[in-house]
């Protein structure tokens, strides 16, 4: 079974589990917690992912660090992924199942990419924008990036669509025009 397809499965069974629970939100925070423990902790990961070390040391560890801290059901999918030898997937379902809850939330994430930080103004207008390409979708998320490459002007991203207005778009645009020199000598 390819890697990104075991991710969405564990995901998409852990987004099930989570709505019967009615703790979607909570493991989210959970599923993070777990991703961010072992990206800072490097002596844990490094134990986590070592074959010598038993699967019940692990889990024993594991569940020590996280028994009060996450929800049963986050502690249960970790533990279940050490015991089936899958805990480098940990990263990639706690991302999969980002976009799932996403999708499970309607929340649509637009992308506004610009030169200088905008103020809460400026960007509403401009995700104006893309409402036309935001269907089936209750919530509009803004994830703003600073690009200072760009010079100036926006780009706005959501899923596939892009609509660029920056600068440096425009400029390269205008190059490739003025290449065709349309000038002909002796006129």
């Amino acid at each position: 079974m390819k890697p990104n397809i075991l991710v969405n499965r564990y995901a998409k069974a852990f987004l099930d589990l989570a709505i019967q629970n009615g703790v979607v939100d909570k493991v989210l925070g959970d599923l993070l917690l777990v991703k961010t423990t072992f990206k800072e902790n490097k002596e844990l990961d490094l134990l986590v992912h070592q074959p010598f070390v038993s699967k019940l040391h692990k889990t024993n560890i594991i569940t020590k660090i996280f028994k009060d801290r996450v929800d049963v059901i986050t502690l249960n999918l970790v533990n279940l992924l050490i015991e089936k030898n899958r805990e480098e997937i940990i990263d990639d379902i706690y991302d999969e199942y980002y976009e799932l809850y996403l999708e499970y939330k309607k929340i649509a994430v637009v992308t506004v990419t610009s030169a200088i930080d905008l103020d809460e103004n400026t960007t509403d207008r401009i995700v104006n924008i893309m409402r036309h390409k935001i269907v089936d979708k209750d919530t509009v998320q803004v994830r703003k990036v600073i690009d200072k490459n760009i010079i100036g002007g926006f780009k706005v991203n959501y899923m596939d669509y892009e609509y660029d207005a920056s600068v440096v778009s425009t400029l390269k645009r205008l190059h490739s025009v003025f290449e065709e020199n349309l000038f002909v000598k002796g006129y």
